[in-house]
């Protein structure tokens, strides 16, 4: 009986973890994200930091936004709202149907990584977020 207790516990100990390393995720800065981009198998080595005063510039919503891009042309940004995060995904969506080229991305609460050759599918479960093109 006390061997059948202790197997229960760690099957639902490992449910729990499970549970917690899948579904949204938030982030509280763009280290961590590439972080967990780079444990889900995501190259970022050399990444650097993203200019971002244009587009705060242009809304000053935006302050605090900050951004990395790796060399493989992945970008990845953290917002400050997630009103702020859908308008920069629109500035991309208009961008990428301007230059008839799809963008797939993964959002998530206040962040986005995205690229024209991201494998959103491959990285939305690891980096608990939604693929979208």
């Amino acid at each position: 009986m006390k061997r059948f207790a202790l197997v229960s516990l760690a099957a639902v100990s490992i449910a729990v973890l499970a549970g917690c390393a899948s579904g949204p995720r938030t982030y509280g800065n763009v280290d961590d994200l590439k972080n967990v981009y780079i444990s889900a198998g995501g190259k970022c080595d050399a990444s650097t930091k993203v200019d971002t005063s244009a587009f705060t510039a242009d809304n000053a919503d935006l302050e605090g936004l900050a951004g990395v891009s790796c060399p493989n042309d992945i970008g990845m940004f953290v917002f400050p709202s997630n009103k702020d995060r859908d308008y920069f995904v629109d500035l991309v969506n208009t961008a990428a149907s301007a230059s008839k080229t799809d963008v797939p991305m993964v959002i998530g609460e206040k962040w986005m990584v995205a690229g024209v050759a991201f494998d959103n599918k491959k990285f939305a479960e690891p980096l608990g977020g939604t693929a979208r093109n």
